[in-house]
């Protein structure tokens, strides 16, 4: 897992969608699914769900969820991937 494919990915269209029902079982599923095949993903939430106060907390509860870790929280877009990765500054 290098800062390349983090680059890749957030420049990309997003994996999945997190949309109006919230986190459910079936969310989940699918985002450990995505997690296995693409090692790091980016998750995009509507804007229903998602607010400026709890897309951070979102984040996190997926994140925990899918024993994964958050990489990147802009806006509305979540990136979490299967390992940690070291940011370069």
């Amino acid at each position: 897992m290098n800062q390349d494919e983090f680059k890749k990915v957030l420049l990309s269209p997003p994996h999945c969608t997190l949309g109006k029902k919230g986190i459910t079982d079936e969310f989940i599923a699918h985002v450990r699914k995505l997690l296995k095949r693409y090692k790091i993903i980016k998750i995009k939430t509507l804007k229903s769900i998602a607010t400026k106060s709890n897309i951070k907390s979102i984040a996190d509860q997926i994140s925990q969820a899918t024993d994964s870790y958050v990489l990147d929280v802009r806006g509305k877009t979540i990136v979490v991937s299967k390992s940690q990765i070291k940011k370069k500054n």
